[in-house]
């Protein structure tokens, strides 16, 4: 199979990228820091919405606070604060619901990584990594399935990169 490959990708990151299917045309923004600083749109708009498999996406931290989101879906800092905690005791989430995007759904898995739920015809999936929390939202005909995976597989992406 070829691979168009991304200048800005060596060695151990195509690996990583051709493992995870991670989209090849991540740009990342080299500091002098130690750790190179990423464009979290870029996750968002490539690797989530861009992949055909999540309608809608956010990365947001710990703390609730959004580092990027897809047009016109927006967590509030609430929302985020409550996913958060979520990780830690969904018992509030599981009896009272998950609000994303002022939208109540339906928490049908929640650990201390993953939190899926489920609305109409539609859902999320949650995933917490070191630094950050991946949400992407699916409306069929996109499925549970593929939205769930693609916010997996780059949650383990950016796991193995230190966020």
């Amino acid at each position: 199979t070829a691979y168009e490959i991304s200048a800005c990708l060596v060695g151990s990151e195509m690996c990583i990228r051709d493992r995870y299917g991670v989209n090849p045309t991540i740009k990342f923004l080299v500091s002098n820091s130690k750790a190179n600083k990423m464009s979290w749109q870029t996750y968002v708009d490539t690797n989530l919405v861009g992949s055909g498999k999540v309608s809608k996406a956010a990365i947001i931290g710990h703390n609730g606070g959004t580092w990027a989101t897809s047009s016109g879906f927006v967590v509030s800092p609430q929302e985020g604060l409550d996913l958060a905690a979520a990780f830690k005791d969904a018992s509030n989430l599981r009896s009272k619901g998950a609000f994303i995007n002022k939208e109540k759904h339906m928490v049908v898995l929640a650990n201390d990584r993953s939190i899926y739920g489920k609305k109409e015809k539609g859902g999320f999936a949650a995933v917490k990594t070191t630094q950050a929390i991946l949400i992407g939202t699916y409306v069929e005909p996109l499925t549970a399935g593929n939205c769930n995976n693609t916010v997996e597989k780059l949650a383990d992406y950016l796991i193995e990169q230190g966020y």
